[in-house]
């Protein structure tokens, strides 16, 4: 699809069973297979199946990706070589991971930041995108920081840092200190909140065409009416608030609407109903 000049594409990972002890179980075949992260005894009973879908938008001299999914796969020793992660799903699109300009993380909760770095055969850590600039709030990195050895105070995936080291390391975060920041003419991150305290979006905007990347704030589109977030949200009532906010301002600027979580409507655009809920016109 297209933004304006912008061309959007999602990089799919797949569909993945995810528990409240923040296991990840990848689902093939409406089967469930090898698992991320040790579950907790007697608090996987419930699962969420979701999609991982990072985003890329690319205009005539940058590319730009919207998370880096979880990651599987691409290490050597990796026990998931046949699913897709954000390097194997670039090359589909003919580019190497070494053209990805800018990468802007909504916030870095593994299954949306694990795919930033990856173990190499000489079992240094190493860059999956040599050449990118990686965008978070300062205050998201300080407060994924401060989580060390703590255990989790909300359900659903966490931080797992120990590769994200090497991006401080190297100098690749930019860190941003404003709940309004342009990236680049077209590209501005917006902080919401809620989900993480530095949680971020972006909005996407040229030729008079607006798209808003979601993060987790809205996760999937069977979300858009109802707030199924409270246990995975740090301070719900934020991300309530910033909800709102979005999507009134979305349907106002008839922008699309970019998911990362969902299973099948991944874009769309939305309206009212007649009974004044919001219903996603999908968009090929």
């Amino acid at each position: 699809m297209n933004i304006g000049r912008f061309l959007v594409e999602h990089l799919s990972e797949g569909k993945f069973k995810v528990y409240p002890d923040g296991s990840f179980q990848k689902v093939k075949n409406s089967k469930p297979r090898k698992s991320l992260g040790t579950p907790l005894s007697g608090v996987r009973t419930y699962a969420a199946t979701i999609g991982i879908d990072p985003v890329l938008i690319r205009d005539h001299n940058r590319c730009i990706l919207l998370d880096t999914g979880l990651g599987w796969g691409m290490d050597t020793q990796s026990p998931y070589s046949d699913v897709s992660n954000i390097v194997s799903n670039l090359r589909i699109f003919g580019i190497d991971p070494s053209e990805v300009t800018d990468v802007i993380l909504s916030h870095l909760h593994f299954d949306h930041a694990a795919g930033s770095t990856y173990v190499a055969k000489n079992s240094e850590t190493t860059l999956s995108l040599p050449n990118a600039t990686y965008h978070v709030q300062r205050r998201e990195w300080e407060h994924a920081l401060s989580r060390l050895n703590k255990s989790k105070s909300v359900a659903g995936a966490g931080y797992q840092l120990d590769e994200l080291y090497r991006l401080a390391a190297d100098d690749r975060f930019q860190f941003i200190e404003k709940d309004y920041q342009r990236i680049l003419p077209g590209i501005e991150t917006i902080w919401t909140g809620g989900h993480t305290p530095g949680h971020q979006i972006v909005r996407v905007s040229s030729e008079n065409e607006v798209g808003y990347y979601m993060g987790d704030l809205v996760p999937s589109d069977s979300q858009l009416n109802h707030y199924a977030m409270k246990k995975a949200d740090l301070h719900p009532q934020q991300a309530k608030q910033m909800k709102t906010v979005i999507l009134r301002q979305a349907l106002e600027e008839d922008a699309y609407l970019l998911f990362y979580h969902s299973l099948y409507t991944k874009h769309g655009k939305i309206t009212k109903d007649k009974n004044r809920k919001y219903a996603l016109s999908a968009i090929d």
